[in-house]
């Protein structure tokens, strides 16, 4: 998982610490490496979904309180969160409006649960409309991934 630069997501931001501007876009992307062992046919078969995203104020994920950007699946304010792509491919992608969580400057981390969708059982797609769906996708959870702090600058000079 890294925060990339800019909204093609081809400059990630180096590992550790990243200073963004309160308003900023945070552009986030997660890809899946296949091993060499799997057949490239198998290797097909799998996809990555964003399962959920949220930051807390430490690098713990169990710390409250948690401020949901993807939640079951879906942006939890589609004003502030855009889903790029899930469920598509053995990468991911979304981009977050940065705002102040409990109106201060404090550091947060980015926490994210993914899984992986077979998808020749079942549609891996998220659907997201204002009645959410039941449906019960064939996915292997993956290891929750964390990063961060993330920093906020007070201005942009």
């Amino acid at each position: 998982m890294s925060l990339y630069l800019n909204s093609n997501y081809t400059e990630p931001y180096p590992t550790g610490r990243v200073t963004l501007p309160v308003g900023s876009t945070l552009h986030v992307g997660v890809s899946v490496e296949v091993g060499v062992s799997v057949e490239e046919s198998e290797a097909e078969r799998y996809v990555v979904v964003i399962d959920n995203c949220y930051a807390t104020e430490s690098p713990s994920p169990d710390d409250l309180p948690q401020f949901y950007m993807i939640q079951h699946r879906c942006p939890s304010n589609r004003t502030q969160v855009r889903v790029e792509e899930s469920g598509s491919s053995l990468r991911a992608r979304f981009s977050a409006l940065l705002f102040l969580y409990q109106g201060d400057y404090r550091d947060v981390f980015l926490h994210c649960s993914l899984s992986l969708c077979d998808q020749r059982s079942s549609s891996c797609t998220p659907v997201c409309s204002r009645r959410r769906s039941r449906s019960v996708s064939k996915s292997v959870p993956l290891k929750l991934l964390t990063i961060g702090p993330i920093t906020w600058a007070q201005s942009l000079e």
